[in-house]
Order: C-alpha cells, then structure tokens, then sequence
C-alpha cells in the first residue's frame, strides 16, 4: 500500500532519523521495503549513512547498492571508512565487487582497498583501518595540532597520535590531550610506551586478546619491520570478541556453523546439517566404549551391581574434563599461560583432581551406603574408579587445549565431544581394571 509523507511528517522523520544511533537505525530498517530505506537514506546526514550502511546485513546492502543511483552509491561508498568498504565487498557478489571497485574506487583509494583485500581472510589486516594520524618523535606538539585541524579523520582517530622514528618504526603514541597541555613540548616528551602491537598477517583473534590485557581503545597494526600500516579500533575488537565467542561456544558443544544468517532466516536442514557433523563423529569414536563394554562382558555378567554406576562415572569424567579444559581456555585467551607451562598445568590439574576425586568419593560412598546394598568391595571400586577418573580427566581436560594451541588447532575443539569421548574410554577401562583386581573376578 503506496503511503504518503507531508512536508511536517518527512521533517520530523528527518530529525528523528538523524539522532538516532546507526546499530538502532541499522536493526530497524531490516523490517523496512528498500523504498523505505532509501527515503530514510535521503534524509541522513551523509556520515551517519555511511555508519548505518556499514551495519546493515549483507542483503539489506546489496538491494541499497542495486536500487540506488550511481551519484547515490558513490556518495554513501566514498563515505565510508577503508576497513568498511572492505567488509562491504567481502559481502558483495563478485559481480558487483567489480562494479563498486571499478566505478566508485579510484586513485590512491583502490591501492589501498585492493591491498587490505589482499589480506586472508580473518586475519588483523582484513579488518584494519589505514586511517590515523601518526607523526615523527622530534615534532614538535604544536606542528602536531595543526595537522590535526587540517585533518579531514573523524574525531574518534585523532584522540591517540602515532609515535614513530624516522625510519617509520612504531616507538608509542601520545594522546591528543596531553598535546593540547603542552604545546611546547615535542612528541618524545609525551610518548606513552607501547605495550604491544600485532601484524598483518596476524589471526584477528589477537587484537581481542592485546585490547582486552591492555585496554587499549585502539591497537596499532605493523609491518614484519615494526613499520605502522594501520589500526584496529575496539569496537573491531569487540566485534572480534563475539566472533570468536561464538565459534568457540560451537566448537565447545561440537556445532558447526557455516552461514552468518540469523537463526530464523536459516533453514533446518542448513542447521541440522550443521548439527550432525560432530554427532556423527561422536558417534562413531562412541563405538570403543562398546568395544570395551564388549571385552569385559564376562566380569558385568558375575557383578552385575557394576552395571548401574558406568553412566555416573562417563558423566563424572566428562564433566570434570571439561571445567578442566574450559580454564585452561580462558587462560590461554588471556596469556597468563602457554604450551610452556604445560607441566605446571598437569601437576596444578592433578592435585585439584585428587581433592575433587576425594570429596566426590565420600559423598559418593555414603550415597551408596544409604540407597543400595552394594557390597563393600562394590563400594571400593566405584569409589576408587571415580578418584582416578575425575583426577585423569582433570590432567587430560588441562592438557588438550595446550597442545591444540601449540599445533595451531583452535583449542575449543578439544572441550567439547572430543574430550568426552576420551574421558569416557579411560573411565571404563579404569572402572573394569580396578573391578577385575579388586573383586578378583
């Protein structure tokens, strides 16, 4: 149904529009038919368009960029920032990734685009920006401040100046207050000390890791020389962060999810085809569990009291498993440990088993005391069985992840099915051994 705008209304929505915050103004226009959208582009100040664009999904923007004039489009692309432009066109069809770079990016601007397209993807350089402002240690604060009037650079990259020697090497940076303090002074005097930086070729998931260990509200880009090419500003970190958050929350419970679609917009057989990746996997690993059930058939037939306590020692070991592997993830996130450390993490792991192991087998023990007529040799083994289970499984949980790390294997593959699956298979062949010795069957 064709709706119609007075002039008080369009003025309105205008200023409405135009306060609003470009994620909100992003979200609502996923309801909205393209007319709609582009009416409300019309109405936009030009960089808060480009900012609202930019979080658009990638449908939203491919309908924008084939419905819009060629001024419209080369406006809202000049616009935008090189690092978005970029994650525009990694969005695009090939089609018109040719088109956009052909019409609408020209000059030294291609050269840029095309090298941080260059960049493999997930890596620090597909999501840096090239725009800052950086300057020589011996200029002096109030060359700087000119510079900084003169620059055309939004507000938010002219809070931290880049500090470099003249060789262009990376020395710190100097925030654009303390200059404002001191005009007289040269950069050197101010020059914060640079408590890290990353390369290029770096896997994206570092600049999470150096914004949130040094809270930093950019990080620094350099080249193999320690040259400054770019910058990750933290809202790319954050966007990183829940990036990796979610791959590794999939990993954990063994998902594997191949499309950036919402969940509603996604089919069920994508999902479950998604889904039945690891289940098969799991399954077929499960398969030692039967063949040790199978081996040991003859013990389980003469104490078949034995039978009923497999499930709570599988489901022991795994969980303890997994608190294991779970803190050593969130550790080696953080950089308080590495593969270095592996030792310490086995013997810290192993007197935590053993301390867990102990006080689950007590209650344990008086559970079975109370509910069952279990002999005490029955009682002895299960209890037994549970301390080197939960205590292997705590060695095994801490140690996985390490080694994933070291083989440059994401270690959030390791605390989910897979060490389950291990867990399981120690704690039957445990629980059988300790059986076989201690009731002499």
């Amino acid at each position: 149904m064709k709706r119609n705008y007075d002039i008080d209304e369009i003025n309105s929505l205008q200023s409405e529009i135009n306060h609003m915050d470009p994620v909100d103004l992003a979200e609502s226009f996923d309801e909205m038919s393209v007319k709609e959208i582009m009416l409300r582009f019309k109405l936009l100040d030009k960089d808060l368009a480009a900012d609202t664009f930019a979080e658009m999904d990638r449908d939203k923007k491919r309908e924008i960029i084939e419905r819009f004039s060629d001024e419209d489009v080369e406006e809202l692309i000049t616009e935008l920032d090189e690092d978005e432009l970029v994650d525009t066109l990694q969005e695009l069809p090939a089609n018109m990734v040719r088109r956009v770079m052909d019409e609408f990016v020209v000059g030294d601007r291609r050269r840029v685009i095309n090298r941080l397209l260059g960049y493999p993807k997930d890596s620090v350089g597909s999501i840096m920006t090239v725009e800052f402002l950086s300057a020589k240690a011996t200029s002096t604060c109030e060359d700087v401040l000119k510079r900084v009037i003169s620059s055309d650079l939004d507000a938010d990259k002219l809070e931290q100046i880049w500090v470099t020697d003249k060789s262009l090497v990376l020395l710190g940076y100097v925030y654009l207050a303390d200059i404002l303090r001191s005009p007289d002074s040269v950069l050197e005097d101010l020059l914060e000390p640079l408590p890290g930086s990353i390369e290029a070729t770096d896997d994206q998931e570092i600049v999470a890791k150096i914004a949130y260990r040094y809270d930093l509200s950019e990080i620094p880009v350099t080249d193999s020389e320690g040259r400054l090419i770019g910058i990750v500003p933290v809202e790319d970190a954050i966007d990183v962060m829940r990036e990796e958050y979610e791959e590794d929350l999939s990993n954990i419970h063994g998902i594997q999810e191949s499309s950036d679609d919402s969940y509603l917009d996604r089919s069920i057989f994508a999902i479950a085809k998604d889904r039945t990746t690891w289940l098969i996997i799991c399954l077929i690993t499960a398969t030692m569990t039967g063949f040790i059930i199978q081996r040991y058939e003859s013990l389980l037939a003469a104490s078949v009291a034995l039978t009923a306590y497999i499930p709570m020692l599988m489901d022991s070991g795994g969980n303890a498993g997994s608190q294991a592997s779970t803190t050593a993830i969130r550790f080696l996130y953080t950089g308080d440990i590495t593969f270095a450390d592996t030792l310490n993490v086995i013997w810290k792991e192993a007197r935590v088993g053993l301390m867990t192991g102990f006080v689950l087998v007590v209650v344990n023990f008086i559970r079975m005391t109370i509910l069952g007529p279990e002999t005490l040799a029955i009682k002895l083994t299960v209890s037994l069985t549970l301390l080197i289970t939960v205590t292997l499984s705590k060695v095994i949980g801490g140690m996985l992840p390490l080694i994933a790390d070291k083989i440059n294997v994401d270690p959030t593959v390791m605390a989910g099915p897979i060490i389950t699956t291990l867990v399981d298979t120690f704690a039957l062949l445990v629980y059988f051994e300790v059986a076989s010795h201690l009731l002499n069957l």
